[in-house]
């Protein structure tokens, strides 16, 4: 699969926070590209999900041989097995990740930011 726009961005931070260069305005920009990038996937979660549910709406809708409506648990399995449901699992994925690392950056850049609190106190 090929790699998100977030996820190259987020690989190339990390490669120049191994460097040891990061500032906490560094940390501070990525976050705000990143919340572009949770922005943007977070309306394609909900189109995917949307679009889903379309699907899942029209296959509850199904009859079998006799004519009796499939049972829900047949239409459930029906449902997860469309394209739809493929594009939903990856929207959810890609929007959990990108949430995931903008809180870890969060959490670095408070620690940098303590840190250079603790260095002008020395």
């Amino acid at each position: 699969m090929e790699k998100q726009e977030y996820q190259i961005l987020y690989e190339e931070f990390l490669k120049n926070y191994q460097s040891g260069t990061t500032t906490g305005e560094n940390v501070g920009e990525i976050i705000a590209k990143l919340s572009q990038h949770f922005t943007e996937a977070n309306l394609n979660h909900a189109s995917a999900l949307i679009e889903f549910n379309r699907v899942a709406k029209v296959i509850e809708e199904r009859t079998d041989d006799n004519g009796k409506p499939i049972s829900s648990s047949k239409a459930k399995i029906f449902s997860e097995a469309t394209p739809e449901s493929e594009k939903l699992i990856q929207a959810t994925a890609h929007l959990e990740n990108i949430e995931a690392h903008i809180n870890s950056l969060k959490a670095l850049q408070k620690g940098i930011l303590n840190e250079y609190s603790h260095m002008s106190n020395i």
